[in-house]
């Protein structure tokens, strides 16, 4: 899980108003959605190893169209997730890897400054470094694990709200990926906090212990945003063509794992909640193909995909410690 070190709320007034927020009223016409999962360290990896691959990926696509500025913005996005943390944690298990991922970022670099058209061999060593960093950094027995398979997807998804979100030049409506948000820069994966494969325990979580997060903590901070979010939700204008790139192509990278991975470990008696994933993935493409509206994207990944991921695997909320 992302360690994120909170203030606790100040007065029970503010308890209920952010609460309100989190469990479904309408503020500026939006639904918000708290699919704020506790996290785990695997999980956690996982999925930052697929956004930095998706934003490399990118890299390649956007010097192929001759579009360097495209490029340079998917490399310092790139560099934001491969903070001196998350180096370290590879470098503890394995330094030549660690180093090596650092060294092709830099190739990586030099070649956008040229101009190179392609760099498709490079994206493919790039793969399998990535590839041999989640093989010593993530333990045997997680790779089987079911819980950490949907906590993975989890976090993919929310990358996919951050995302457009940001290529609507808005910020986030769900709480969890505000907190996600927040800790990109400097923060380390934590340690110890992992969940047992299909657990059902302590999963019950009321609204009086639920950790809420404080990227919006008064409803006064959520009204500075309000033109902006109004703007991003009526008009659906991409205003950040990289983040829209980044959100398409994560987007497919979901589905890939569904598919892969994620559907295999649903039982048969959720089938009806696998349906409605599968068919909510299929909107999401399709909303952020053409552009929706923020609000409609949002309510499929909080609405449909997360609320069902949690009903079939128990997913737990985050708490307070």
């Amino acid at each position: 899980m992302i360690d994120i070190k909170q203030n606790p709320l100040s007065t029970p007034t503010m308890l209920v108003s952010i609460a309100l927020l989190l469990f479904g009223s309408n503020i500026y016409n939006h639904q918000i959605y708290g699919h704020n999962f506790a996290g785990d360290e695997s999980a956690t990896f996982l999925a930052l190893m697929d956004q930095i691959q998706t934003e490399m990926d990118l890299i390649n696509t956007n010097l192929a169209a001759n579009n360097q500025s495209l490029a340079k913005e998917h490399l310092n996005n790139i560099d934001e997730l491969y903070t001196k943390n998350i180096k370290k944690e590879i470098a503890e298990r394995n330094e030549r890897i660690a180093n090596e991922i650092t060294s092709v970022i830099n190739e990586t670099n030099i070649a956008i400054e040229k101009n190179n058209k392609d760099i498709s061999s490079s994206v493919e060593n790039f793969n399998d470094i990535i590839g041999e960093a989640i093989s010593v950094r993530i333990d045997p027995d997680a790779t089987t694990n079911a819980t950490i398979h949907a906590l993975h997807f989890a976090n993919l998804i929310n990358s996919i709200d951050l995302s457009y979100a940001d290529a609507l030049g808005t910020k986030p409506m769900n709480m969890s990926a505000m907190n996600m948000n927040m800790s990109n820069d400097d923060s380390s994966i934590s340690h110890g906090n992992n969940t047992n494969n299909n657990s059902n325990s302590n999963n019950n979580n009321t609204m009086s212990d639920m950790k809420i997060d404080h990227g919006v903590s008064t409803m006064a901070s959520m009204s500075k945003d309000t033109d902006n979010t109004s703007n991003a939700t009526e008009n659906g204008t991409v205003t950040n063509i990289a983040s829209y790139q980044t959100a398409k192509k994560l987007t497919n990278k979901a589905i890939e794992l569904f598919n892969s991975t994620i559907k295999q470990n649903i039982p048969s008696n959720a089938t009806e909640n696998a349906n409605a994933i599968e068919s909510g993935l299929q909107q999401l493409k399709e909303m952020i193909g053409s552009k929706a509206p923020y609000d409609k994207v949002m309510g499929i990944i909080h609405g449909i995909i997360q609320t069902n991921m949690q009903e079939i695997f128990n997913l737990p909320l985050k708490t307070s410690k």
